[in-house]
């Protein structure tokens, strides 16, 4: 059976007009093409899942993280998020979502976008899903990200919100440093309640394209 072995390297020059470099790179280990007007784009969709359990803290999602390639995020560059939740009958408040972008893939990383829910949730257990989606709309050292998030629930008019959907956005964050290697997109949620009984549980399936 045939293969190809390619060698891990760095950015190579822009090809001639007409022309595209397949690569792979030699940070990410992904596979790049570079096309004629020095425009690198990962070849496959980057993705990360993972399980969180959440109790009256803003807490980062595990699995919502994703690593921008060395090539940098461009104008187009998407990230979106879909989380199935479920939540216990003590959480009674409106919770907050935040887009976190920063170097650690974690808490520490600034939330760029931040949305309290429109309404509080009611004293009721629900499962939901809740999607949210970032957009890179400026490039550059003042970049900025248009956001906006979409939650469907089962109860209705109970458990996570008074309201059948809840939605906010599109919005545009402040301007902010794209440039910087190695960032991570990710999200962290505060269900509002504090106390043991007080619980979302959440299992994130996040992806990033036009990377």
């Amino acid at each position: 059976m045939g293969r190809w072995d390619n060698t891990n390297q760095t950015t190579p020059s822009t090809p001639a007009s007409g022309v595209a470099s397949i690569y792979t790179d030699i940070t990410s280990k992904e596979l790049v093409n570079l096309d004629d007007a020095g425009n690198a784009r990962t070849v496959r969709t980057l993705t990360n899942a993972g399980s969180t359990t959440t109790n009256g803290a803003d807490i980062y999602i595990v699995g919502s993280n994703i690593l921008v390639p060395p090539a940098k995020v461009r104008v187009g560059s998407t990230f979106m998020w879909s989380l199935m939740m479920s939540k216990t009958a003590a959480c009674t408040s409106a919770p907050i979502y935040n887009i976190r972008v920063g170097t650690a893939g974690a808490i520490g990383d600034t939330a760029r976008q931040t949305w309290t829910s429109l309404k509080n949730q009611t004293a009721a257990t629900d499962q939901g899903l809740l999607l949210i989606f970032c957009v890179v709309t400026t490039a550059g050292a003042s970049g900025v990200i248009n956001s906006g998030y979409q939650l469907s629930h089962n109860s209705n008019t109970a458990g996570f919100a008074t309201i059948p959907g809840d939605a906010q956005g599109p919005s545009a964050s402040a301007a902010f440093d794209l440039t910087v290697a190695s960032l991570y997109f990710g999200l962290s949620i505060n269900p509002g309640n504090t106390g043991a009984n007080a619980v979302w549980t959440i299992t994130c399936m996040a992806q990033g394209t036009n990377l």
